[in-house]
């Protein structure tokens, strides 16, 4: 008998044992989800609670260890993407009701503090006419005065509509999508339609367009740099550039050449742009991802590890990157910390088709739906685990989606399941 082999092996089982003991203890249920309360015993400060999509469809808020129905949904009506309001008072979100021979698909606002519910927008289609995979209308909210934005599937291209909470009214405001769009934070809206670039000013009276530009068909949002600039990708035949414009003097600069496809966010103290970038068109998957110095205009970090979306925290240190490293239905979840340019693989997961979506077009979900708590501690992600260096007999593991919140980034992350859901976000913090 070889000794040295025997060892090793030893060794390997006991770190094997090790990893199954910590992960089951860290992936252990936190949450008893037993009893359900309903949205007339909702507290009044609501910052940092949990809004979440059941597996029933049904939609709810966890916050104070409670878990609070918000709308049961049956067989007929489902219900998508509740949007909340930055003060926490307000929750619009997209429903489709079957009918006997069509589809009746509407937006809805119910308030939070006096609990009635208005009809927004409604269409009737003879299919599902949605923007995306279970996403039918795309919806965020301005970052003053209460004012939504909403994008709508209509017979032809998509459409842009401005909601104001004051006098319950709706706008069109661009059609002929497809349409991303990007608030500041004085309440300017930049809208990217096709190969143009729109800038609103919109207030809670009237919205009033202040600048167009002619911009690339492959990129999806805009930058704001401050209320005064916007970051912006180019193409002028086959010269493509990410370009800085000043609204005030109606000029453009170049900051960096790139590929044709490409897709671009800044982080929220405006020192850094994240970008995912391919020579081909990615059905969802893009080639490279950097992370760009704006004010050295130079490139900090570049890895090609097939990138699909990320999510910036709140105080800019960290990237959640999302990253397809093979054919499976796995994706990798990664951290990237931006002081000392280092990555670290969490985990890979299998996603819920919500939070997968909400991933590939993670660059317009990051202004109306936050992945991250407000003090950057903590991550929500919704999907299943499997132990994939684990030998089991018999059939495999079914599928289990849960709501997963991984915390302790800074030093040795920790992987916590919460409760079963398709998808989840953080509320506000209204201190």
């Amino acid at each position: 008998m070889n000794f040295k082999s025997l060892n090793n092996t030893s060794i390997k089982t006991v770190l094997l044992l090790s990893f199954i003991f910590y992960f089951i203890i860290s992936c252990t249920s936190a949450i008893d989800d037993d009893v359900i309360y309903d949205l007339n015993n909702l507290p009044d400060d609501l910052s940092n609670s949990i809004l979440y999509k059941s597996l029933d469809s049904d939609i709810k808020i966890f916050t104070n260890n409670n878990h609070h129905d918000l709308l049961k949904s049956d067989e007929q009506t489902k219900y998508y993407w509740p949007t909340i309001s930055n003060d926490n008072q307000l929750i619009t979100y997209s429903y489709i009701t079957e009918q006997q021979v069509d589809y009746k698909i509407g937006i809805n606002l119910v308030n939070l503090v006096n609990k009635n519910t208005i009809e927004i927008y409604n269409s009737i289609s003879t299919t599902k006419n949605v923007l995306s995979n279970n996403i039918p209308h795309y919806m965020s909210w301005a970052p003053q005065q209460n004012i939504l934005n909403y994008t709508v599937a209509t017979n032809n291209y998509p459409s842009l509509f401005i909601y104001r909470t004051n006098t319950n009214t709706s706008e069109k405001l661009v059609d002929f999508g497809p349409l991303w769009v990007s608030w500041n934070d004085n309440n300017s809206l930049s809208v990217h339609r096709r190969d143009k670039r729109f800038i609103f000013e919109i207030t809670e009276d009237n919205s009033q367009l202040i600048d167009t530009q002619n911009v690339s068909l492959y990129y999806r949002i805009d930058a704001w740099l401050n209320s005064n600039e916007i970051i912006s990708i180019f193409q002028d035949f086959d010269i493509v550039g990410i370009v800085k414009s000043n609204l005030e003097n109606k000029s453009n600069s170049l900051i960096e050449n790139i590929n044709e496809y490409s897709m671009i966010n800044i982080s929220p103290n405006k020192q850094y742009l994240s970008i995912l970038s391919s020579d081909t068109y990615p059905a969802s998957v893009y080639k490279k991802f950097y992370l760009y110095d704006i004010q050295n205009q130079n490139i900090l970090l570049e890895s090609n590890n097939s990138p699909v979306g990320y999510f910036w925290s709140p105080d800019s240190s960290k990237l959640l990157l999302i990253t397809k490293p093979d054919d499976s239905d796995n994706y990798q979840v990664n951290i990237v910390y931006v002081n000392d340019l280092t990555t670290k693989k969490i985990q890979s997961m299998k996603f819920t088709s919500e939070q997968l979506e909400m991933f590939i077009f993670s660059d317009q979900f990051s202004n109306s739906h936050k992945l991250w708590s407000d003090d950057s501690t903590e991550i929500l992600l919704t999907g299943d685990i499997e132990f994939d260096n684990i030998l089991s007999e018999g059939n495999p593991k079914s599928i289990e989606y849960n709501v997963f919140k991984i915390s302790n980034l800074d030093s040795n992350p920790i992987m916590t399941k919460l409760f079963k859901g398709t998808i989840a976000y953080w509320t506000n913090d209204e201190n």
